[in-house]
């Protein structure tokens, strides 16, 4: 049997919390691997203080390299919520906003399902235009 599978056998025997512990002890973000975690996440549901935590730890890694990690919260998470997560991991790093934002933002808009959503992802994007102008 296949590692992964193997892992993502055991995670469905746990409960949401328990397997979000594992998940983050197993694939923590400092090992080679790490991007692992975000397949095995996308394979479950998760409670909600669970899918705020798994973000707010996988989001210490950001920048990614691609817009899986975005798509994958996205599909467990709330937009607002997961906004609001970004928006939290991006406070810490200037730098790197505009490589977050290049990844994050079509994921935003692609999930889009209400006039209040899409308000909320045109004010994110709008004020991190504006900081991005201004150099804030």
């Amino acid at each position: 049997m296949d590692n992964q599978v193997q892992i993502e056998t055991r995670l469905k025997g746990l409960s949401s919390e328990d397997a979000a512990n594992l998940l983050m002890e197993i694939f923590p973000i400092d090992a080679p691997n790490y991007s692992e975690a975000f397949q095995l996440m996308a394979r479950r549901s998760w409670k909600k203080t669970d899918q705020r935590r798994l973000a707010r730890y996988y989001l210490l890694k950001t920048p990614f390299a691609t817009s899986t990690p975005y798509e994958v919260f996205a599909s467990f998470m709330s937009l607002p919520t997961l906004i609001s997560l970004v928006e939290e991991a991006l406070a810490d790093k200037p730098i790197e906003r505009p490589f977050i934002a290049y990844h994050v933002t079509p994921v935003l808009k692609k999930h889009v399902k209400t006039d209040k959503d899409r308000q909320l992802v045109d004010r994110f994007v709008n004020e991190w235009n504006c900081e991005r102008m201004t150099g804030r």
